[in-house]
């Protein structure tokens, strides 16, 4: 009938029908519901401040309801715990937290992205627990595999690595060979120099060179779990590779650092349950929690009885509409007169995602995705470290990367649309300027972020200029031609 579909303000929760229909949900239902649940899964784009906020908004509502829950955080390794557990008893001030857990080493990501977390575990003074493995164990196990860790470290490790589903698999699986060939696509140009791979919402590296290693997901010698929490029987061992991927032992070593991330939280956040009696959060990068594949259904193993709720991003468009009619809770079309608002502990600001996690533009995300999503729009992602590329060069310890070609980007359908132009930089002198749509780089149209960095690598490699073909915001069909010259 011609109803204008209204615009969700940023923090909004929402449900989505296997049919697509999308609910409002009010926050105060949504923590009922997940009150109901022994684990609640808050998955996120890392750089996404927006994220961090509807995270926080949603402890919040748990506070609000009379719950008091741990929060496990996939950010912290184990080894961190101490540090954790004297700012949970206000020993250690949350200005001083970034540097009692040494976080721009440990994790890197913009420690202020998650101020509003932490923030309302100390108000609460809530129980606060790392759920990992430490960084230089998973890159042990990348490199060598289990059996070279040494004997100080293999504490660390979990009781037992729990391979894959077939659906996740198959997804790390398409994820490891896309950046097998862009690193194959620039192998030539930038010799001895590797970039992690990393899933939607930020996964350990894919192994790099390292020596072939027994495939098997093995139980490694790790203290057992507290006797009172379930264990698996045995491994679960990966399937076969395929016999025509010429790069099996790098896939099967991939695939097992996946599963050592994956399975080492939900041991812990195990753990976490049956010490604290209570809901235990997490918080982790979207591609462990979307659809359940990666700590749900290891919790699901360990912990057979476990009631998991998953929570996710959807990430919308900066101009969009909701999508389809937004109703709430009784049927009714939800917009301004509705009640649909944003949590007040999570103002509406700027965000800046990975890859989405969920639907993109006016599409809902898929309803197995999660049984819950917040909103939170598509913004530029900020610059991030990729050796060999020209974009970026490398960042202060924790900080973000500063862009020597100086854009900052947004991908939209169409190409990627400029958002910001730094002054006096290499993309300035080309020409561009913010608002523009970088349709095409080369020959090659702009409809991934991937186009731009393996076009980017080709010309450092080759020493050559890169030619960008863009339209200014107000032109309906004129196109420019931008050379960048080669960056030797």
């Amino acid at each position: 009938m011609g109803m204008t579909i209204p615009r969700l303000p940023d923090g909004t929760l929402v449900t989505v029908s296997p049919a697509g229909e999308i609910r409002a949900m009010d926050p105060a239902d949504a923590a009922r519901l997940a009150l109901r649940h022994d684990y609640i899964l808050l998955g996120e784009s890392h750089t996404s401040a927006c994220d961090h906020r509807a995270q926080a908004a949603f402890i919040t509502a748990l506070l609000a309801e009379g719950a008091r829950p741990a929060i496990g955080l996939e950010m912290v390794p184990r080894d961190g715990q101490p540090a954790l557990d004297e700012f949970s008893r206000g020993a250690t001030l949350l200005d001083k937290l970034s540097d009692a857990l040494d976080w721009p080493k440990t994790w890197g990501y913009d420690f202020a992205l998650y101020k509003p977390v932490f923030a309302v575990a100390d108000w609460a003074r809530l129980p606060v627990h790392g759920l990992n493995v430490p960084q230089r164990v998973v890159r042990q196990v990348s490199r060598g595999g289990l059996e070279s860790v040494p004997e100080a470290d293999r504490g660390w490790l979990p009781p037992s690595i729990i391979a894959p589903a077939p659906e996740q698999r198959a997804t790390l699986t398409a994820i490891f060979r896309e950046h097998a060939a862009m690193r194959a696509g620039r192998a030539e140009g930038a010799k001895g120099v590797t970039r992690d791979a990393a899933p939607q919402g930020g996964t350990p590296a894919a192994p790099q060179g390292a020596p072939a290693t027994n495939p098997a997901l093995a139980v490694p010698a790790a203290p057992p779990v507290a006797p009172s929490a379930p264990t698996v029987a045995g491994p679960v061992v990966a399937g076969p590779v395929p016999a025509a991927d010429n790069d099996a032992a790098a896939l099967e070593r991939f695939l097992l650092v996946q599963s050592l991330w994956d399975s080492a939280m939900a041991h812990q956040a195990v753990r976490v349950r049956v010490a604290h009696g209570g809901p235990v959060v997490i918080l982790a990068g979207g591609g462990h929690v979307e659809f359940g594949w990666g700590i749900a259904r290891r919790i699901r193993l360990l912990d057979p009885d476990a009631r998991v709720l998953l929570v996710m991003p959807w990430r919308i468009a900066p101009d969009a509409a909701a999508g389809p009619p937004v109703t709430d809770a009784k049927g009714a079309p939800a917009g301004a007169s509705a009640n649909v608002s944003s949590p007040s502990s999570a103002p509406v600001g700027p965000a800046a995602p990975v890859p989405p996690a969920s639907g993109q533009g006016d599409t809902p995300p898929d309803a197995a995705q999660a049984d819950i999503f917040w909103v939170c729009r598509a913004e530029p992602e900020p610059p991030r470290p990729m050796p060999g590329m020209p974009g970026t060069a490398m960042p202060a310890a924790g900080g973000p990367a500063r862009p020597r070609l100086g854009l900052l980007l947004q991908q939209e359908a169409d190409g990627a649309r400029v958002q910001q132009v730094e002054p006096g930089s290499v993309a300035e002198r080309a020409g561009f300027r913010p608002g523009d749509l970088i349709l095409r780089v080369g020959d090659r149209p702009v409809d991934s972020m991937r186009v731009l960095h393996e076009a980017g690598a080709a010309a450092v490699a080759a020493g050559q200029d890169v030619r960008f073909t863009v339209r200014g915001p107000g032109d309906a069909d004129a196109e420019r031609v931008l050379t960048v010259p080669g960056l030797k």
